[in-house]
């Protein structure tokens, strides 16, 4: 047991940015905002990249390879930890991002920059796996909802934040300091890092069998990410069931392994913790609908301008951060309250979205979308903290990878259904609005099934007992 479990108390904000924890609290929130934008920062100045150095044949490629490759290092990166240590696995994490930042700033070619994107996809998944793992290492367990509200935050700063950044860039027509920029701002993070982070004995070694298992599971990324690219209905579809073949074969096979990538009960859902990770898989796939198309439709069934309809979008987030923050503090009784209320509030959300969205009012379109957000943010950091409870001191290097992993291999799946829906609607070229009415219900709709699943997930993550935690 660590000083900070010794000490186990809920910290305040206060405390949180106090003397004591303000560098680590700092440290955390920096390592998931530089991830964070940088996301809204490519997607910004893409049509800039393009401009000047061509291959928009390939430009999706430049975000598909860089979910795979941040999947599979997310995936890796209890592995890694163990390994290396969580000093040395941050090191390594924050040099390989920096590096692929700064070679996608000097890219001539798009060939170039896809490469530079994986580099970075590398270093982002681990930073996004080791900085969730030193919440567990720096502050008492009862304060661990409080930071994955942080957490959430940043995830909120970057989305208002992320496209005003690119779009200054964009507009100063010097689209390289976009990504030249963040160099320094992994500086600052690997010197937090040196200050605050110390390395405990590492002496695990696992075969060849953990790879080919981070191979199954990089491959159903890139499947999945290769849907919507060209292909018909058939292959689409095709795409999508070899995808979840490969991802099935991974998860059969870790379970039975004897050196396995993830916390031991991850994939089995009659426990809390496999039914925390059922949680994030399913509502992250059942809500991603809203970043995929929200700022299409919005300006295409109800005329709002382009940048207005990119932040209403964000409205999911802010809700989602607002939420996390203002209900941090729950613990016990109330915190497992919010743990199951929070999943029908987002199914709700969908449903109100899916009923709204297509014809208005607009007003209860936005609250909507907002509600959806609301649910995610009131469940997921308590959720997290049981994961974490869960997994005890045998996965605690582990237990980083499990959400990340899965939230990121959620939104791919979803991205993955809302394009497939899209297409069997009819959207595509110049649409009729009562295609793109039909759309906004059905993308929303045909993920609500999901949603349900997360709730269950979420009910069993709270109802379920840990012994030594309840």
């Amino acid at each position: 047991m660590t000083p900070h479990q010794e000490e186990d108390r809920l910290l305040t904000w206060g405390e949180l940015l106090g003397p004591r924890h303000r560098v680590a609290t700092v440290m955390i929130g920096l390592g998931i905002l530089l991830n964070a934008v940088n996301f809204f920062v490519f997607s910004s100045l893409a049509p800039s990249v393009v401009r000047e150095i061509g291959g928009l044949d390939l430009l999706p490629w430049a975000t598909t390879l860089y979910v795979v490759c941040s999947i599979v290092s997310t995936a890796a990166g209890g592995l890694v930890r163990a390994w290396i240590g969580a000093r040395r696995a941050l090191t390594l994490s924050i040099l390989g991002f920096a590096a692929g930042s700064a070679w996608i700033g000097l890219a001539p070619t798009m060939e170039w920059l896809l490469a530079a994107r994986a580099l970075q996809g590398l270093g982002s998944g681990l930073l996004i796996a080791n900085s969730h793992s030193l919440i567990r290492d720096l502050f008492p367990p009862k304060s661990w909802a409080r930071l994955f509200a942080t957490v959430s935050g940043a995830w909120g700063i970057a989305a208002l934040s992320g496209p005003l950044i690119g779009g200054i860039f964009a507009e100063l027509s010097d689209w390289r300091w976009g990504f030249f920029a963040m160099v320094p701002v992994c500086a600052v993070f690997l010197a937090l890092v040196l200050r605050t982070v110390e390395d405990r004995e590492h002496d695990e070694r696992g075969g060849l069998a953990p790879v080919f298992r981070l191979g199954l599971i990089g491959l159903a990324a890139l499947l999945v990410g290769a849907t919507g690219k060209g292909a018909h209905h058939h292959e689409e579809i095709a795409l999508a069931v070899a995808a979840l073949a490969a991802l099935a074969t991974a998860i059969l096979w870790e379970r039975r392994s004897t050196t396995p990538i993830f916390p031991r009960d991850m994939f089995r859902p009659t426990t809390p913790l496999g039914a925390g990770v059922c949680f994030f898989f399913f509502v992250s796939l059942g809500t991603v609908a809203t970043g995929v198309y929200g700022p299409y439709f919005l300006q295409n069934l109800h005329g709002v301008p382009p940048l207005v309809a990119g932040y209403t979008v964000t409205v999911q987030s802010i809700m989602w951060t607002t939420a996390a923050i203002v209900f941090s503090g729950l613990a016990d009784g109330r915190a497992r309250t919010a743990i199951v209320i929070g999943p029908v509030l987002t199914a709700t959300g969908c449903a109100g979205t899916a009923l709204f969205l297509p014809e208005g009012p607009l007003a209860l379109a936005i609250a909507s979308i907002g509600l959806l957000g609301f649910g995610i943010g009131l469940a997921w950091g308590h959720v997290a903290k049981r994961v974490f409870d869960a997994a005890g001191e045998a996965d605690r290097d582990r237990v980083g990878s499990a959400m990340p992993t899965m939230q990121a291999l959620g939104m791919a799946f979803g991205a993955a259904a809302v394009g497939v829906v899209g297409d069997r609607v009819g959207l595509s070229g110049v649409p009729e609005t009562s295609v793109i009415e039909a759309a906004a219900r059905w993308t929303f709709l045909a993920l609500l099934p999901a949603v349900g699943i997360a709730v269950l997930g979420a009910a069993g993550n709270a109802l379920r007992r840990i012994p030594g935690a309840d």
